[in-house]
């Protein structure tokens, strides 16, 4: 028994591991904005429903033997699929299908259909394993909360190891496969220990399978909406505290794990209380109660906090995450944690609890480990599919939180109408008064990024992110986008030069692509040669545009005046893999390589896939943040000049110098275009300037090292924790 408990522990470390990796893998395909990760979720998700509902229609058919090797073949067959799911999910569905994923439906069937296998051995293991091990109805709720709790710490120590140690220190790839070994593991010393285990069934299980009381359906909701209630406030917890983090890669597995380990803590000491709770259902309701109102206060502290002290300076505004200090860090995880744990391990008390209320049978202890477990996933699927894409389109961060809280106070309502015990009409009147105090989402947000001012900053929310576009003093305005400071009105003399060079650079730049909006300097900059056709600027955001149109509404902004840029919302490595456009110049003016999903941008795949979109002669331009963003655009390109902090990359050898380019920003047709925004040609040109220019050819030696590459499976620079000395290339002449 001992030895169960103990690899059902593993069991939750790998899945968390997988959900984490495949994730990613599934976002190459999918894309990696919001609502192609939510249907990512959610197909995982959907999944887990219904193998835990196919475990309700068996389970308790076999005997507690035959249910533990039932229960050994799913961990086998996880891992079996985990072995081949790089070729499955990377060689497969992004390398050979990415066609396919121009519509999110489709994208969503085929990532369900991708996910099914493994899913729905994963979600019928706690329905035969609680079948394998409760012999006695009396200890059934006890037993399987401590199973479920120990599964659920493994799933939380999971999601921190695949996020703070795993993937940064040996890859997607490396960690699946570990994960992979550990399934294997389970399963084999299930199967080890089955000889043990009872034979005998019960000869009256057949007949009682179909007959489901009305009580059983009863809790089966309340857990569905639980399930939605935690999922939802997951999601808000993401959004708020990755703006603490400048939505950097570690923000996802902290609050993820944090959720985990506070349900598993809660599970636990429910399973050790269970037998005190006399009133099941009072509990539950309560407890919902409870959490909606530490939700509320727990947030609204938190923006109390930036509204009176200046914590954005220690975040939003303090240096980026990559010049991490261990007391800054220390800070994330103590707010994270006084945030999230509490009401995670409330939420853990309801499973036991819930056990307690649906199991009174023996002969069923499958059939009602496996309901709750299918509604529970079922309200967690549709928090995330309506949380992600409508709540928080349509309402905002705050007001879905105050939605949370009105589905609270509606359980401690269903308590008062019963009963008028004091305690509860306190409980229901603090709620009440949370969710009416809490501010509206203008205000939260504004507040979050260090705005006093009622009102100064122009805030937009939507399913794709948080812009807030905030005045600095009386002529500078600055952009955030996710926390993280993006660029300023006026334009920043780098994001012109960015936007310059590469047309500046190419005989004939008629099309040009720009990957990243942010204030709009970079695509302006772009449209700088008069024989330049169409800019298209692809941006994830789209509260970028909303925010800045906002702005452009009472202050024209000359960069929206360029008839020639076109504005699109989306994933610009996904549109460059499913459009078919080739381009005179194409541009990243990207998010910082510590940034959460960052890697997509900067590995080798992703340069290879740019050059594949060129033109013959067209040119790439990317900066250089880091030595390997150097090393991995010189494995692609054969022809590269840096300028600057800028490298240009083509297939073809760039003509034009950097002396040329020069010349032409100091043209006054150049000069009237540059000046219309406030830039001087002469900025733009010493920050170009500030490196000697070299030049890579064919024949010049590139990195052989793969450690010295960013690849779309190792992201070393995203996971920058684990990487804090970039491996530095001799000859790159920096």
């Amino acid at each position: 028994m001992a030895l169960l408990y103990a690899v059902f522990f593993l069991s939750g470390v790998s899945a968390l591991i997988y959900q984490t990796a495949w994730h990613r893998m599934l976002g190459l395909f999918g894309g990696s904005d919001a609502i192609a990760a939510t249907l990512v979720v959610a197909a995982f998700l959907f999944g887990l429903g219904i193998g835990s509902l196919a475990a309700t229609s068996f389970a308790d058919r076999l005997s507690n033997r035959q249910a533990l090797w039932a229960f050994a073949a799913c961990e086998l067959g996880i891992a079996g699929f985990a072995a081949i799911s790089r070729f499955v999910f990377y060689d497969l569905l992004f390398e050979r299908m990415i066609a396919l994923a121009h519509y999110p439906a489709l994208i969503f069937v085929l990532v369900f259909v991708a996910l099914l296998p493994p899913t729905v051995l994963m979600g019928m293991s706690l329905p035969l394993l609680s079948k394998a091990i409760v012999r006695s109805i009396a200890t059934a709720s006890a037993q399987i909360g401590w199973l479920y709790g120990v599964n659920t710490l493994g799933a939380g120590i999971g999601a921190f190891a695949a996020g703070w140690l795993l993937i940064g220190a040996i890859g997607y790839e490396a960690t699946v496969y570990l994960a992979a070994a550990l399934n294997l593991l389970v399963g084999v010393v299930a199967l080890s220990v089955a000889g043990g285990f009872d034979t005998r069934r019960g000869a009256a299980v057949r007949a009682s399978l179909n007959r489901v009381p009305a009580r059983i359906w009863y809790w089966s909701f309340l857990v569905f909406v639980s399930g939605f209630v935690i999922i939802s406030l997951e999601i808000v917890w993401f959004r708020v505290l990755g703006l603490l983090t400048q939505s950097n890669a570690y923000s996802f597995p902290t609050v993820l794990g944090l959720v985990l380990v506070g349900d598993a803590i809660g599970i636990v000491i429910g399973a050790a209380l269970i037998g005190r709770v006399a009133n099941p259902k009072r509990m539950f309701f309560l407890l919902q109660g409870v959490v909606s109102l530490y939700a509320l206060l727990s947030i609204g502290l938190l923006y109390a906090g930036h509204l009176w002290f200046p914590l954005a300076t220690q975040f939003i505004d303090g240096p980026v995450w990559s010049d991490l200090s261990s007391g800054r860090l220390a800070a994330f995880l103590g707010l994270a944690a006084a945030v999230v744990l509490p009401p995670a391990v409330l939420f853990g008390l309801s499973f036991p609890i819930t056990q307690k209320a649906v199991q009174d049978d023996p002969a069923l202890i499958g059939q009602r480990v496996g309901l709750v477990q299918l509604f529970n996933i079922l309200g967690n699927t549709a928090g995330s599919a309506v949380t992600g894409l409508v709540l928080l389109h349509w309402l905002g961060t705050a007001e879905t939180l105050r939605l949370i809280g009105v589905i609270g106070l509606l359980f401690v309502a269903a308590l008062l109408w019963n009963e008028r015990r004091g305690p509860t009409l306190a409980l229901a009147t603090a709620v009440a008064c949370a969710v009416a105090a809490f501010p509206g989402n203008a205000a939260f947000w504004s507040a979050m990024h260090g705005e006093r001012r009622a009102g100064a900053s122009l805030v937009d929310e939507d399913r794709t992110g948080v812009a807030v576009f905030r005045p600095i003093d009386s002529k500078l305005h600055r952009l955030y986008i996710g926390g993280h400071t993006q660029s300023t009105l006026p334009f920043l003399d780098q994001h012109g030069a960015l936007g310059a060079i590469g047309p500046l650079m190419h005989p004939d730049p008629r099309t040009v692509l720009v990957i990243g909006h942010g204030t709009g300097g970079t695509p302006y900059a772009a449209a700088i040669s008069p024989v330049t056709e169409k800019v298209r600027v692809v941006e994830i955001v789209e509260s970028v545009y909303n925010v800045l149109r906002k702005h452009a509404a009472t202050r024209p902004v000359p960069a929206f005046a360029d008839g020639r840029v076109e504005r699109v919302v989306g994933d610009g490595r996904h549109a460059l893999f499913v459009g078919k456009e080739r381009y005179d110049v194409i541009e990243a003016d990207a998010i910082y390589p510590h940034s959460s999903h960052s890697g997509l941008l900067y590995s080798v795949e992703f340069f290879r896939q740019v050059r594949a979109r060129l033109k013959p002669g067209g040119i790439y331009v990317q900066w250089v943040p880091t030595e390997r963003t150097l090393a991995s655009f010189l494995a692609v390109f054969p022809h590269v000049v840096r300028i600057g902090d800028v490298l240009l990359g083509s297939d073809q050898p760039i003509r034009r110098t950097f002396e040329h380019a020069a010349d032409e920003l100091l043209s006054p047709r150049a000069r009237a275009h540059l000046s219309a925004v406030g830039w001087r040609p002469e900025s733009l040109i010493a920050w170009l300037a500030s490196k000697p220019v070299r030049v890579w050819g064919p024949d010049d030696p590139r990195p052989q090292d793969p450690l010295q590459l960013n690849t779309d499976l190792f992201p070393k620079d995203e996971f920058f924790l684990n990487k804090k000395k970039l491996l530095l290339w001799p000859s790159s002449g920096s």
